[in-house]
Order: structure tokens, then C-alpha cells, then sequence
């Protein structure tokens, strides 16, 4: 029954009310099992089936005594390893609800964002589209009528006029080398996406991509960030930290840094140290730092060092959603570039082939 779900994938809208559900449910008191056997009578009564199959799934495997984080091993369609790492946070400091409404706002936040950045870049896009369109029907139709008449008036076509019928007939008489270059890059896209982060070579390299990269490390940390604060104010020491890091950071290029955090956490090293050894951001390192050398521990919590975390994820989150921004600009602004040329090129070939 689970297996309908976890091979297509959860929409994101059901996504954030899953985790809405289950955040209601735990703060009446539910235990896991009984909350996710009601989950599935709400998705049920709204016809959802699909949804809810997979999540009676769930509450099987949790009534055997599986942990949910385990048990969602099972459906990675609808589930990601930031999504198993928020469950095993709230495992770990016995606070599930937590886990849950931060999913829920997570989720949120991604569905906005998904949603600005497709209403910036789709008047663009279409734009460079229809372009596509008008030139190829150009090289295609027009052109070749209007330097047929040029030559038997005895002049010479243009370079741009014959090299656009050039490349429209090549892309015509070969059709099938764009429909399989298309066809390889929409697998290699499902593969990177059906994929848990960093389980194959492309998602590796990704990591090596000029700004690109660091952008996707950065985004990692970011998550740590977001459970560290609310793990530690529970109680959960920094060595049991590290599984949830181990979630997150799945490509193999972060698990070496985690290596080094959980080396230095072990030999009796700081936090901050142990996330300057991994790879944090000084920026992001520096507040938990003074927290450690400068704040006293009340019990076996710093409160300052919980506001500490919380800062850097703050600035974290500030710069991530900058850099986010200025993708979005950047490359809206290539789709217009790429899209008036196409259009200029496109008015120039018919304006030099009557010449």
C-alpha cells in the first residue's frame, strides 16, 4: 500500500499537511501510531487514498516498534533526509511536536518560495520559447523563399540568413539528437531528484560547482542549525548531536567534515570547535563560540549558547535567501537577454534578406 506513494512522490501541499496533522495530534497527547492512524482517516475522507495507504503503511511499521524515523526509511517518495532528521531531532529530545511544526513551516517556506521564483522566471521563459519558435519557423519557411527571390535578382544572400536556414535545417533533419539530449537531461534530473542528496556521482559533483556549491553546503548547515537550538535546550548532549548531522549531510564530501566534528566532540573539543573543523561558516561560528567561553550553564543547558545557535541560523538563513534571490535575478535576467536576442536575430536575418 505504501510502496503507491513512495514511487511517485507526496505533493507538497499534502506534505505540509501531513506535518500540520501530526503536530495537532501530538499536542493532544497521541502517541505516534494512534496519530498517524487518524492522519489517515483525514486524508481518506477527502478522497486523498493515495496519501492515506501510505500513511496506514507508517502506522503499521510504528506499531510493530519501529521508530518513525526508521519507518520512513520506506517512503522516500514522500520523504527526504531532512525530514527523517527533523523526526529523529524530535526522537532524540522527546519533542515530536517540535519536529513537526518545524516541517510544516519548512514546507511552507519552500512551497512561497517555489511559487515566487516560477512567477519571476515564467515571463522569460516564454518569452525565449516563443523566440525559439518565430526564429525556427523563420529559418524554416520564410528565409529560404526570400533568398531564392535574392539570388535571382543576382545578389548574395547574408551570412546571418544563411546561417540560420544553416542551423534550422540541421536541428529539422536531425531531430532526434535534441529529443535525446532532452530525453538524457530530464533522466539525469529525475535521478538527482528520486535520489536522497548525495547517493550518486552528480549530486558530488554539485558540490564543486563555483558558488553553486557552497550554496548547497551552506543550505545543510542551515538545517543543522534549525534542530541544534531546541535539541540542546532539551537536554541532548553535542556527541548526540551527530546522527542528525549524519542525516542531513548524506553526500559523502559532508560526511567527511561530520567525521571531523564527531573526532573532535569525542576528544573532548568544543562545539564551536567542532563546527569550525566541519566546515561552519566563521560568521556562523563565532557567537556559539563566545557563548561556550563567556556564558555560564544553568544545569546542563547554556541558555546563551541555544541563543547563540539561534543567531547563526538567523544569519545563516539571511544569506541563503539572499544568494536564492539573486540566482533568481541572474538568471531571470539571462532568460530575457537570451530571449530579446533570439527576437533581434530572428528581425535582423528577414530585414537583411530583403537587402
Amino acid at each position: 500500500m505504501a510502496g503507491s506513494v513512495a514511487g511517485s512522490g507526496m505533493d507538497a501541499r499534502d506534505r505540509e499537511r501531513f506535518f500540520f496533522f501530526m503536530a495537532m495530534m501530538m499536542k493532544t497527547g497521541q502517541t505516534t501510531s494512534d496519530a498517524l492512524k487518524a492522519v489517515a482517516k483525514a486524508f481518506r475522507a477527502e478522497k486523498n487514498d493515495s496519501v492515506a495507504n501510505a500513511v496506514v503503511g507508517l502506522a503499521q511499521k510504528v506499531a510493530q516498534g519501529k521508530p518513525l524515523s526508521q519507518a520512513m526509511l520506506a517512503e522516500r517518495g514522500m520523504f527526504s533526509e531532512l525530514h527523517r532528521a527533523a523526526i529523529l531531532a524530535g526522537e532524540a529530545s522527546n519533542n515530536m511536536q517540535k519536529s513537526f511544526d518545524i516541517l510544516r513551516i519548512l514546507e511552507d517556506k519552500k512551497i512561497n518560495a517555489g511559487r515566487a521564483g516560477m512567477a519571476e522566471l515564467l515571463t522569460p521563459l516564454l518569452m525565449l520559447l516563443l523566440s525559439l519558435v518565430s526564429i525556427f519557423n523563420t529559418g524554416l519557411n520564410t528565409l529560404p523563399v526570400m533568398v531564392k527571390l535574392h539570388e535571382a535578382q543576382g545578389k548574395e544572400s547574408g551570412m546571418i540568413p544563411l546561417g540560420i536556414i544553416a542551423t534550422t535545417n540541421f536541428l529539422a533533419g536531425y531531430w532526434f539528437v535534441l529529443v535525446a539530449l532532452l530525453a538524457m537531461v530530464a533522466v539525469v534530473m529525475w535521478s538527482m531528484n528520486s535520489n536522497p542528496a548525495g547517493r550518486t556521482v552528480l549530486h558530488t559533483l554539485q558540490l564543486q560547482i563555483p558558488f553553486y556549491g557552497r550554496f548547497l553546503i551552506y543550505r545543510t548547515y542551515n538545517q543543522m542549525l534549525l534542530y541544534f537550538p531546541y535539541l540542546l535546550a532539551s537536554g541532548v548532549k553535542p556527541k548526540q548531536l551527530i546522527p542528525i548531522m549524519e542525516s542531513l549531510a548524506t553526500n559523502l564530501v559532508l560526511k567527511k567534515r561530520i567525521d571531523q566534528f564527531n573526532h573532535v566532540i569525542t576528544t573532548g573539543g568544543s562545539l564551536s570547535e567542532a563546527m569550525g573543523r566541519a566546515g561552519f561558516p566563521e560568521l556562523i561560528v563565532t557567537p556559539v563560540s563566545v557563548a561556550e567561553n563567556y556564558a555560564p550553564t544553568t544545569g546542563n543547558v547554556n541558555d546563551v549558547l541555544i541563543e547563540g545557535m539561534q543567531h547563526s541560523h538567523a544569519i545563516l538563513e539571511r544569506i541563503l535567501n539572499d544568494a536564492h534571490k539573486t540566482f533568481i535575478g541572474v538568471f531571470s535576467a539571462m532568460l530575457w537577454i537570451m530571449g530579446g536576442a533570439v527576437m533581434m536575430l530572428d528581425m535582423l536575418s528577414i530585414v537583411l534578406s530583403q537587402a
